[in-house]
């Protein structure tokens, strides 16, 4: 498996450049030295400059930064998100995000305020933000990095920089670099699979919840049956236990992808992966019936019941073939297990 660094190579290059223009610039105080930097020279109008060959200006204005706490502020969380985009996409990703996030949030900026007195790595760390927490959503190998606490807490930063309290903040930036990132988190996993619904469901999927029937327990019996036989005889044993229901799924899956599967296997996977699931949680099968088909699902015993789909093959066959190992299908499942008995809790203590 491969090991995560604790450091991004790209992130030093671009605190490395920012800082050396913090320095050049006297912390943006001495406009002059950032004349060529700008995205247009103060004294020239449009894009004027780009177009006649000055294209670096459209990247620059994210080297520059207003003061100390300016440039520390940002680069902090250019140092924490690169790691994690780094990490889990790799440097030519982040150097690729980065180009993109930038260029399009400093364009954004001086179309709509025809101002090109501003800077700042702002637009990007709103671009890697909004990426990071998408993909948290639908991806195990991005579940759990962004906390609740942080994303509130960017949001709420990114409202209050709105309300002018905090003085000229270049709000069309971020609100680009916001976009960007999250539009190309959402496309990414949509492409993936990821962005089927996952535990829990509405409340109100139980108006079509019913017990199996003899013949979704036959269909269900025919799917593991299925997986089991993937087993050999002598160790066929092992599909009893939660930990040889995950090695099967594991194993079934690096022998050949879900997209390459019919479809009576994928769901076979899935049903095995909520098995074990029901194993270690106690929620009891049912099935809501849609008058198109009968969906699978785990539920609760007790009234009202709280409803749970079944994990994603899509999802499933993300975590096997991550090389993270705190994102592998051992970590979607115990991820699976918190989301439902969170739900779980959450229920006992509004009741």
């Amino acid at each position: 498996m491969t090991k995560f660094k604790n450091y991004s190579s790209v992130s030093i290059v671009l605190i490395a450049l920012s800082a050396l223009v913090a320095l050049t610039s006297s912390f943006g105080g001495t406009i002059e030295n950032l004349r060529i930097l700008f995205i247009t020279d103060p004294d020239h109008a449009g894009f004027a400059d780009v177009l006649s060959g000055q294209v670096w200006r459209l990247l620059t204005p994210a080297f520059i930064h207003f003061g100390l706490m300016h440039l520390i502020f940002n680069l902090l969380w250019v140092w924490d998100l690169g790691i994690v985009i780094e990490n889990r996409k790799g440097p030519r990703f982040y150097l690729g995000f980065f180009l993109v996030a930038a260029v399009i949030s400093n364009i954004a900026q001086y179309l709509l305020t025809d101002n090109p007195y501003f800077g700042g790595m702002s637009g990007v760390i709103y671009g890697l933000f909004s990426y990071v927490w998408i993909r948290g959503r639908y991806d195990a190998a991005f579940n759990g990095i962004m906390r609740k606490a942080t994303v509130n807490m960017m949001l709420a930063w990114f409202v209050l920089c709105w309300t002018g309290l905090l003085g000229p903040i270049a709000n069309w930036a971020h609100t680009m670099g916001l976009l960007v990132g999250a539009a190309w988190a959402y496309i990414e996993c949509k492409k993936l699979g990821l962005t089927q619904s996952s535990l829990p469901l509405p409340a109100n999927a139980a108006q079509n919840l019913e017990y199996f029937s003899t013949a979704d327990i036959l269909k269900a019996e025919s799917l593991r049956d299925w997986v089991r036989q993937q087993y050999l005889p002598e160790a066929r044993a092992q599909f009893d236990t939660i930990e040889g229901k995950l090695k099967i799924i594991e194993v079934i899956l690096q022998q050949k992808p879900i997209e390459a599967r019919p479809a009576h296997e994928v769901q076979a996977l899935e049903i095995v992966f909520a098995d074990a699931l029901v194993q270690e949680t106690g929620l009891k099968w049912a099935v809501i019936d849609n008058d198109r088909q009968r969906i699978f699902v785990m539920t609760t015993a007790d009234a009202p019941p709280v409803i749970f789909s079944l994990v994603p093959a899509s999802k499933i066959m993300q975590a096997v073939i991550d090389t993270n190992k705190d994102a592998n299908l051992a970590a979607l499942f115990k991820t699976s297990v918190q989301t439902i008995r969170e739900n779980l809790q959450q229920r006992t203590n509004t009741g």
